[in-house]
């Protein structure tokens, strides 16, 4: 049977491996080709979330920090591990996160002022270019296809089963008003020699972060909700250069490489569940990731496995 995922992005291409990994005749439909997504924009790094719902927040980032600690030793893959200290100027509540190996709440002594408390992450950092390039040359190793076209109606999509990871374009495609744009903007730099990240999430609307990648380092950030301006705004990127200079003092002088603006696809929740076409056949919905589409990326696409493979009555791979 043929499935046929909308979306070219980091959640589309993923869906699209998961699936030809387990069996199914999977292509993928897109508007834009990988490096036109906002996935191109994204941080890109395994880290914590607290997105909802929790419980299958917690399941996917895991899932996908097993399959990221996989890849990572390949170094085609544009996949790093990367060890982050996130800082809070309030003492952090306790979270799930804790439960797990890889997070670990500071010290008093490890916290610099003026943070009253913080985790240190064992994560991982994603090149977008260099690892969606790799998820586009393995699904063509596998079989499949992507086919670049505007989609106006899931229900004129192809395939005996449509998986929708169309982002953003889930607000029209599958008549969702609760998704909306999250604008981010980020700024690149020199990488001076930068391995571990940090972060300031004490201000939901402008965390600070500091992300090394090979040759360049990322610094953020915004979360601007119902913004849709794509044009890089020089009074954040300056906002952007203090702040993440105060949390690693390495960038503060460092001359700008670029600076980069995308949407995000925000919703309340993260949306994986199945849902019918007017023609009778299945969709299967993976969409509203928000800033968390890498994170939570190969999760998932294992859900999505499960539920195609439950509807066409076939045995579970995952």
């Amino acid at each position: 049977m043929r499935a046929t995922i909308v979306g070219g992005g980091v959640s589309g291409l993923t869906t699209a491996v998961a699936m030809r990994e387990a069996g199914w005749d999977a292509h993928v439909v897109a508007r834009e080709l990988y490096d036109s997504t906002v996935s191109m924009v994204a941080a890109a790094v395994w880290t914590a979330t607290m997105l909802e719902p929790h419980e299958s927040t917690r399941r996917w980032a895991l899932a996908t920090r097993t399959r990221f600690a996989s890849l990572s030793e390949d170094p085609a893959s544009g996949v790093v591990p990367m060890r982050q200290r996130e800082l809070d100027r309030c003492v952090p509540s306790r979270s799930w996160w804790e439960t797990t190996p890889y997070v670990r709440r500071l010290g008093s002594d490890a916290v610099p002022a003026p943070y009253a408390g913080g985790f240190e992450i064992d994560g991982f950092g994603i090149e977008p270019p260099v690892y969606l390039r790799w998820l586009t040359t393995l699904l063509a190793k596998l079989g499949g296809t992507i086919t670049v076209g505007e989609v106006d109606r899931l229900v004129d999509v192809e395939g005996d089963i449509v998986l929708n990871c169309s982002g953003l374009g889930a607000a029209d495609l599958a008549d969702d008003p609760t998704v909306h744009p999250i604008r981010g903007q980020v700024v690149a730099v020199t990488n001076p020699g930068i391995r571990d990240g940090v972060t300031d999430h004490s201000d939901a609307e402008r965390a600070a972060y500091v992300y090394p990648r090979s040759e360049e380092v990322i610094l953020g950030g915004t979360r601007q909700i119902g913004c849709t301006d794509l044009e890089p705004d020089p009074v954040i990127t300056q906002r952007i250069l203090t702040d993440s200079g105060q949390l690693d003092g390495r960038v503060a002088q460092l001359d700008v490489l670029d600076v980069r603006v995308g949407l995000r696809p925000g919703r309340p929740s993260v949306r994986v569940e199945r849902d019918e076409l007017a023609d009778g056949r299945a969709v299967v919905h993976n969409y509203g990731h928000a800033g968390a589409g890498f994170l939570l990326s190969w999760g998932c696409a294992q859900d999505v496995v499960k539920l195609t493979n439950t509807l066409n009555g076939r045995f579970e791979r995952w």
